[in-house]
């Protein structure tokens, strides 16, 4: 069962001044092959379940919260898994901002992963773990010096949570895959979700 543990991990690390240095990181570099940039047309199921995300963090959200979002087949069944990035000013820290894969079910979404302080774009691997592609993310910030590409596997379940921790490792080899949600994560570039308070 996917929990929203990443939810409070990222609000606590989004608060946070000072914390240990963790050790130095080397990746390989990923060769991308596409480059998607996010679907532009609304999915109100799909808001819904953001909204619902959104409702759990332990916090009041006040500042406009934006989202990018793409279709893709991550296990090659024919059903379209759905990216999903989501940033603002209270949603993300330095360390980055909630992405989410949702998997369409009975006329709505159910989350089946969801990820603390990623960053954009995420890229989809052609080597696959237990039938799925693996995610290449970069992880960088909250004193992670300098920043490396960390994959993702599939366990049979979800993917892990945090890019920067166990079971995410460094990518060790370079690996060809295709890069989604493209685009700066500057509040305005994506689809808005929550619109700022009126003045």
């Amino acid at each position: 069962m996917v929990t929203h543990s990443s939810i409070v991990l990222l609000a606590m690390l989004s608060s946070l001044h000072s914390a240990p240095v963790p050790p130095t990181q080397h990746s390989a570099r990923p060769l991308i092959t596409r480059t998607f940039k996010s679907e532009r047309v609304r999915d109100q199921k799909l808001e819904e379940a953001l909204r619902q995300i959104l409702s759990k963090y332990p916090f009041p959200l006040k500042g406009e919260i934006d989202y990018y979002y793409n279709r893709v087949d991550l296990n090659r069944d024919g059903k379209a898994q759905v990216l999903v990035y989501m940033f603002g000013p209270e949603v993300c820290g330095t360390g980055g901002c909630g992405a989410y894969i949702f998997e369409p079910s009975q006329g709505g979404y159910t989350l089946l992963s969801d990820f603390a302080l990623a960053r954009n774009p995420i890229i989809v691997s052609e080597h696959k773990t237990h039938g799925w592609h693996d995610l290449i993310m970069f992880v960088a910030g909250g004193g992670i010096m300098p920043g490396y590409y960390a994959v993702l596997t599939y366990d049979g379940k979800s993917y892990p949570e945090n890019p920067s921790g166990d079971p995410a490792k460094p990518l060790s080899i370079r690996r060809r895959g295709t890069a989604y949600l493209v685009g700066s994560p500057v509040i305005g570039s994506g689809m808005v979700l929550i619109p700022p308070p009126k003045k």
